[in-house]
């Protein structure tokens, strides 16, 4: 399954270069210090972000490489040169690429609702769920693999196990290949029928279909994600 390229890709990311410098692991670590300094590419969408002054795009750039480089520079000022002189763009691009390949989690599926009881989502900021849950968890892992630290844990590695641990626990519902193949045909049948009104997804426009169809059996509508 996808799901297991996604778990390797997780545990082993590619090797990545912004601004001349080799990247390590994107980390828990690394995520909380950018939130902690607020730099504006972890603050900001991306709209927003470029929205600034091409200066003020470089200096928040260069502060997130010198993070996660593997080595800082010898000859700092000889790289600071160097690296304004570079497409900040396409290097900011390459940044948000590296932090989403560092960040990977499994998707999920929509959980059933109970009757009366309003599903309540996770409140806690998700950094201080991960860190708490690899610190009880995966001590070994920290000790041989990751410095003694759980800020050195990959950041998409503890997502996704975490997210597995909450699926073997019942919390929550990871996609199967069943529910992603109900996703394309629900979705080729809006394809199909653009003015239907049922919405990919919708489990309130599908119980509404279910009804419909039980109460004028003469009259069935597709029900999208079951036709």
């Amino acid at each position: 399954m996808a799901h297991d390229a996604l778990f390797a890709d997780a545990a082993r990311p590619k090797r990545v270069t912004i601004l001349g410098l080799r990247m390590l692991d994107y980390t828990l670590g690394h995520e909380l210090v950018l939130w902690q300094r607020r730099n504006p590419l972890v603050t900001l969408e991306p709209l927003a972000f470029f929205s600034l002054e091409l200066g003020e795009q470089a200096a928040a750039l260069a502060r997130v490489a010198m993070l996660c480089c593997e080595k800082t520079p010898r000859w700092l000022r000889l790289w600071e040169h160097r690296a304004a002189r570079m497409d900040i763009p396409g290097e900011v691009m390459a940044f948000c690429d590296y932090r989403a390949s560092g960040s990977l989690d499994l998707p999920l599926s929509a959980m059933p609702k109970t009757p009366g009881v309003p599903y309540h989502y996770f409140g806690a900021p998700e950094l201080a769920r991960l860190i708490n849950y690899v610190s009880e968890k995966h001590g070994a892992l920290i000790a041989a693999h990751f410095g003694g630290s759980p800020f050195n844990f990959p950041f998409g590695l503890a997502r996704i196990l975490y997210t597995t641990a909450m699926e073997c626990e019942g919390s929550l519902w990871v996609k199967n290949q069943q529910d992603e193949e109900l996703e394309r045909r629900a979705e080729a049948y809006n394809r199909l029928n653009p003015h239907s009104g049922f919405a990919v997804g919708d489990d309130a426009v599908r119980e509404l279909a279910r009804k419909w169809n039980r109460e004028h059996p003469e009259a069935q509508v597709p029900v999208p994600g079951e036709n």
